[in-house]
Order: structure tokens, then C-alpha cells, then sequence
């Protein structure tokens, strides 16, 4: 992902129910609240199946709409998004790219801006 630039669909989060106003799986990366964001449910599910956090957590993919309204509420809970982190390993030591919460829904914004038209880039040049 390219700065300033957000990334690309599928977008796929962790939930404990796929009911409109669920919270979703909220982690802890070096001591730094994130959001886990995912671009495949392979890869979330993969994820949720190393760790302890339960049975109930379940991949589900969102729209763009979606994640940016999700983003907005994890406002105040988390700072960061961590994109596609990896299996869980005993030991730690893991690299996990990280980005801000503020800077990724600014990021959606200005894309949304950008395509005055609603076409989703198709079209230009």
C-alpha cells in the first residue's frame, strides 16, 4: 500500500456476529491498540485460528462503506490498522505492517473525492 493511498478490496475483518453495529476483533501489536484489516477470509481465518481468543470470531468480509464506517468507530478505542497480520507464534517475534487509523480514513476520503463520477477508477487513464 502506497502512502496516502488505501488499500485494495477485499476488505475482511473479524467479528463475533455479522449484525450491524458489532464490534470488531481489536488487538494488541507491541502495546499499540490495532485493528487487524485482512485481505483475504483464508488469511483472517488462519489468523483467528493461532490465537486464543476464542472459537466464536469469524471472518466477514465488508465493503468499502462499511470498513471506513467501521474505521470510524474504532475512533478512541485503537490508533492503528494492522494489514494482514500473521499467525500467532510462541515467542513473538513477528513483523506486522502497521498503519494509522486517522491516515487510512483520510486515505478512503480523498479515493472517494477522487472519483467524483462513482465509477471506482474505472475509466481513467
Amino acid at each position: 500500500m502506497a502512502a496516502n493511498e488505501p488499500p485494495q478490496p477485499p476488505y475482511v475483518l473479524l467479528f463475533e456476529e455479522a449484525a450491524p453495529g458489532a464490534v470488531p476483533l481489536l488487538i494488541s501489536v507491541d502495546d499499540r491498540g490495532a485493528l487487524p484489516l485482512f485481505d483475504s477470509a483464508d488469511k483472517a481465518q488462519t489468523f483467528v485460528d493461532s490465537t486464543d481468543f476464542g472459537p466464536g470470531w469469524k471472518p466477514v468480509e465488508v465493503s468499502g462503506a462499511g470498513l471506513v464506517a467501521v474505521l470510524e468507530t474504532c475512533r478512541g478505542q485503537v490508533e492503528y490498522v494492522a494489514l494482514n497480520p500473521p499467525p500467532a507464534r510462541e515467542g513473538g517475534g513477528m513483523h506486522v505492517e502497521m498503519g494509522g487509523l486517522e491516515e487510512l480514513i483520510e486515505a478512503f476520503q480523498a479515493s472517494r473525492e477522487d472519483d467524483l463520477f462513482g465509477l471506482g477508477g474505472f475509466g481513467q487513464n
